[in-house]
């Protein structure tokens, strides 16, 4: 059995097949604990990180019977016992791997006086291992065991390098200290005993160029200077030191029996090829990603090594998404499938100089083994010796933090059983066959994990909402959430309502998003530092918008620059990440990276910022405008040319079901605009937006937003003086407090709109006017007053050119004749209604349908049933082709009611259930009405 790789179990030669990764994390908690109980607790959190389900320990017990189950199959039964609470598993030291590495290191301590007696028993302990501790388990508990048990062998192995270079092998061990270096380049006492295995061996350059190499990393990497003791060597060295280089006169050649150090399977470059282990240790609190790191696991499995070229994954993401640490959490995960070394580096594309890839070369070249002096000066060269050294050979490279696809192409490899893991700011299009992955923001239960696995477990339960909104103003972004955990953690004052606090501010957040060298606004600036300065402007500027999001159309407008510039501009930053793609062409801000660019505006575009805000409030004015104008032709607009052209050209929609969509995806931004409008010197736009948008909200029922937005644009028109507005405003308010229910505020928000709209003189308005105030007094029931407004407004001769208009006035002039049973003088209404839409240059099928509904009513009351039926049927299809779904029940219901009263039970329950299918989804309390309806009709039929 062995852990000291990928978990294995063999018997008698033949591997055991354990059935499933539930059945393996057993399996290896009871191995790691070899001889121990296991209790019941520690399993669960080797089988889950969170807890588990209420079913855990069943699960537990389920997956012991498994793994007994399947040794038993492979003829080992009972090694698995049942002891108070847990379970054991004791095997034999020669049976574990792990075991016989305990003992081998154990023996070594016992002779540590001879290092001749000690190299053996290392090299033992060393022979145990077949690649990265338990490869390819999941789970936090397993990880934190496996990097453990990593770290122990690096120990051993340096324990081990150090006593053979006592006994004289520098030369022998040279090449081997070289593969643990590339393994570990941070680790100084590695880094010494190279050089120190270098220089006895007359390579005194080499130890020198190896010198000045650690010293870069570690001032790059770290900040920091050599230790003391690796700076002594390299002074040794320069001085060619007599005591550095003396050696054993003579030493004892190693003891041929003992196999050298290897990985997981033979290296493809042969016994003496050198195994490159670079990877840099990944994160022990590493949490959350489970489907992004499946997938990639599966990527970098499905891997075809006959072919000709590398499986590559682009890992692409905004500064601070942890792509870095999701890239290495996986590629420890796979290290085991790539068997002759993982390769790492730097690519430094965002921050600092840009790696150059023939450096880079080099530098893999050296980790796998190539001499320097065989390293060619020509980059082709150079590269062509790259493919020649890992061809056969499957190796995993990580190129961390890639510029562009210039960076990466030269350093993938021609070699199918490679694997390649790029991580970057861009998405890299002009990588050929990458498969590429989105590394975006932590959802909210990843993001609370992650915070609690830093923070004090008892200082989160106690404050939850304080924990809620530290989570909140750190938006998902993993770097921020670590760093404010981290400054609690380091904090033993605050509570964690402390630090949601100082977080609270706007203005100072990436202030207190940074500690020692991590910072939320140093990693913003890498990204915006690269951009060239066209779209370091846009990135800036389009803070001026505060709404949910942006599309080409609104940029262009903010920007004043072509629709295909501003297409340009919005897909390089989203590329970079720097603003995220919601949908077809609609971008955003993360919240952070929001705030950050409003810094850069403040910084140096702050006088661009108002003048872009009041251009997209003129814009979304005009193109709101444009729009109910393809819903009601007849409707009178108010973007005249005089008062001011549009900025930007207006939006694609050219019919009415394009208009209607383009306001469901931009009402929030509409409302938005409308804030943004009203705020400094009052402007007409405000009012004409607020206006412009009243068709849409009354068909969508929306009256709270009609009234937050009216009231805005009332203020604004208010303050200028502007009558045409105050009645336009004043309508609207009406309107909506009909909708809410608030009849008298209704009427005397409509007879002050009136006396507006006469003073501004404005015929269009006045007129409007006069029929709405006919509307209120229908919904007051005082129908005799609706029929006088409504023929003030039908006497009125402009409603001749509005036939829409004119015929809804008809139309409820007539419903008003229809409540004070004047059926005759109601159907003369509704037949005059028809008449003038039948003469409409164009058709109005919003009013048209609201008529034949009317009529089919009248019909119905004067006996005309077949009539009826055939104009409720006429109205509830224009009614379904407008989505108008509300009003279309409402007529089928009515359709219903006929048919019923007809004896015509089919065709009523064929209605009725017309009726409640549209209602789907819809909180319309005639749903429950129907569904009784249609329980009568089956209960009697």
């Amino acid at each position: 059995m062995g852990v000291l790789g990928a978990l294995q179990v063999e018997v008698d030669g033949g591997e055991v097949a354990l059935g499933g990764p539930r059945v393996a994390k057993v399996l290896a908690a009871l191995l790691l604990d070899a001889g121990r109980v296991v209790p019941m607790d520690r399993l669960v959190d080797v089988m889950w990180d969170d807890g588990g389900p209420t079913t855990a320990v069943r699960q537990v017990q389920d997956a012991v019977s498994g793994l007994r189950r399947a040794l038993a199959d492979a003829g080992v039964p009972g090694l698995v016992a049942t002891r108070g609470g847990g379970y054991q598993l004791q095997p034999a030291p020669h049976q574990l791997d792990l075991l016989a590495f305990d003992h081998a290191r154990r023996e070594a301590r016992r002779v540590a006086a001879d290092p001749a007696l000690t190299v053996p028993a290392l090299r033992r302990a060393l022979a145990c291992w077949r690649g990265p501790a338990l490869a390819g388990l999941t789970g936090t508990v397993l990880r934190a065991e496996a990097e453990r048990l990593d770290a122990l062998r690096v120990a051993v192995h340096k324990q081990c390098l150090e006593a053979e270079l006592v006994l004289g092998r520098h030369q022998e061990v040279v090449a081997e200290l070289a593969a643990l270096h590339a393994e570990q380049p941070l680790d100084e006492r590695v880094a010494e005993l190279r050089l120190l295995a270098l220089y006895r061996s007359g390579r005194r350059g080499e130890a020198l160029e190896t010198y000045r190499e650690v010293r870069r990393r570690l001032a790059e990497e770290l900040g920091v200077d050599p230790a003391p003791a690796l700076q002594r060597a390299h002074q040794g060295i320069l001085d060619a030191d007599p005591e550095l280089a003396a050696v054993p006169a003579s030493a004892p050649a190693p003891p041929r029996s003992v196999p050298p150090v290897r990985s997981a399977a033979a290296p493809a470059g042969g016994p003496d090829a050198v195994v490159p282990h670079q990877l840099r240790p990944g994160l022990r609190d590493f949490t959350g990603r489970q489907v992004l790191v499946a997938r990639l696991r599966e990527t970098l499995a499905d891997r075809d090594e006959s072919g000709g070229a590398a499986t590559v994954a682009v890992l692409a993401g905004a500064g601070g998404a942890g792509k870095t640490s999701l890239a290495l959490h996986v590629a420890h995960q796979t290290a085991d499938r790539f068997p002759d070394g993982q390769l790492q580096a730097d690519l430094r594309g965002f921050g600092g100089t840009p790696a150059d890839p023939a450096e880079v070369l080099a530098r893999f070249l050296r980790g796998l083994g190539v001499p320097q002096q065989r390293i060619p000066d020509d980059v082709e060269e150079r590269e062509s010796l790259y493919q020649s050294t890992l061809a056969g050979r499957r190796v995993l490279l990580l190129l961390d933090n890639a510029r562009d696809a210039a960076q990466v192409r030269p350093l993938l490899p021609a070699s199918g059983g490679c694997a390649v893991l790029v991580t970057s700011r861009s998405s890299l299009p002009g990588v050929d066959g990458a498969r590429r992955f989105s590394v975006g923001v932590l959802p909210e239960d990843e993001a609370a994990r992650l915070f609690g696995r830093i923070v004090d477990p008892a200082a989160v339960e106690a404050e939850p909402e304080a924990v809620a909104e530290v989570l909140r103003l750190c938006a998902g972004l993993p770097l921020a959430i670590r760093i404010a955990a981290s400054r609690l953690a380091c904090q033993p004052g605050w509570r964690v309502a402390t630090l949601a606090a100082r977080l609270r501010g706007q203005d100072r957040r990436l202030d207190e998003l940074h500690v020692e060298d991590r910072a939320v606004r140093g990693c913003f600036a890498v990204g915006y530092d690269a951009l060239e300065p066209e779209v370091a402007r846009a990135f800036a500027v389009l803070t001026a918008w505060s709404g949910p999001d942006f599309t080409p159309d609104s940029a262009a407008a903010m920007l004043e620059v072509p629709l295909a510039d501003a297409r340009r501009l919005l897909e390089a930053l989203a590329r970079t990440h720097l603003l995220e793609a919601r949908g077809e062409e609609r971008y955003s801000y993360h919240d952070l990276v929001r705030v950050y660019a409003q810094e850069c505006a403040r910084e140096s575009f702050a006088a661009e910022r108002d003048p872009a805000a009041e251009r997209l409030a003129a814009w979304y004015a005009h193109a709101t405008d444009h729009a109910a104008k393809l819903l009601q032709r007849e409707r009178t607009p108010l973007c005249r040319p005089e008062n001011g052209p549009c900025p930007g050209g207006l939006p694609g929609f050219t019919d009415r079901g394009s208009a209607l969509a383009w306001y469901q995806d931009e009402r929030a931004n509409l409302t938005e605009a409308v804030l943004l409008s009203a705020q400094g010197e009052p402007t007409p736009v405000t009012w004409r937006l607020a206006f412009a948008m009243h068709i849409f909200a009354v068909q969508s029922g929306n009256w709270q937003s009609i009234r937050s937005v009216n009231l805005i644009g009332l203020a604004s028109a208010r303050r200028l003086g502007d009558r045409l507005g105050q009645a336009w405003m004043l309508l609207g308010l009406s309107i909506a407090d009909i909708g809410i229910g608030d009849l008298v505020l209704a009427e005397r928000r409509a007879r002050e709109a009136l006396a507006q709209a006469e003073l501004s003189g404005d015929a269009n308005a006045h007129t409007a006017t006069l029929s709405h105030v006919g509307i209120i007094m229908h919904h007051q029931k005082r129908y005799e007053e609706a029929t006088y407004w409504h023929g003030l407004a039908v006497a009125d001769g402009r409603l001749a050119e509005k036939p829409g208009l004119h015929a809804a006035t008809l139309n409820n002039r007539g419903y008003a004749f229809h409540a004070l049973e004047r059926y005759a003088e109601a159907a003369e209404c509704y037949d005059a209604a028809v008449a003038v839409l039948q003469s409409s240059p164009e058709p109005i099928p919003y009013v048209e349908a609201a008529v034949l509904d009317s009529l089919a009513q009248i019909r119905l009351r004067l006996g005309s049933t077949a009539e009826a039926a055939r104009a409720f049927r006429q109205a509830a299809t224009l009614r379904a082709e407008l989505r108008d779904f509300d009003n279309q029940a409402a007529t089928l219901d009515r359709l219903g009611d006929l048919h019923a009263t007809a004896g015509r039970p089919a065709a009523a329950h064929a209605a009725w259930t017309e009726a409640l299918t549209a209602l789907t989804g819809r909180d319309n309390p005639l749903a429950a009405v129907l569904e009784a309806k249609l329980a009568d009709l089956g209960a009697r039929y």
